[in-house]
């Protein structure tokens, strides 16, 4: 994994919505979906959740590239 230029502005280290994909991979929110998220995309809010709120996410896995 290369260097990230920004950092993780949630609590215990997580990423915030509107803030972008650090690294391409599988991404759990703070309700324990986990969702898959391309590098350098933006962060969405929690889906289904009452007014679109703020999600925090960590990271869970990489994607494998193959060739």
């Amino acid at each position: 994994m290369e260097r990230i230029r920004n950092r993780p502005l949630g609590s215990n280290n997580s990423w915030k919505t509107g803030q972008r994909v650090p690294y391409s991979g599988n991404w759990r929110d703070q309700y324990g979906q986990i969702n898959r998220f391309e590098e350098n995309t933006t962060f969405p809010p929690v889906v289904a959740r009452k007014g679109g709120e703020c999600a925090y996410r960590q990271f869970v896995q990489a994607v494998e590239v193959t060739a």
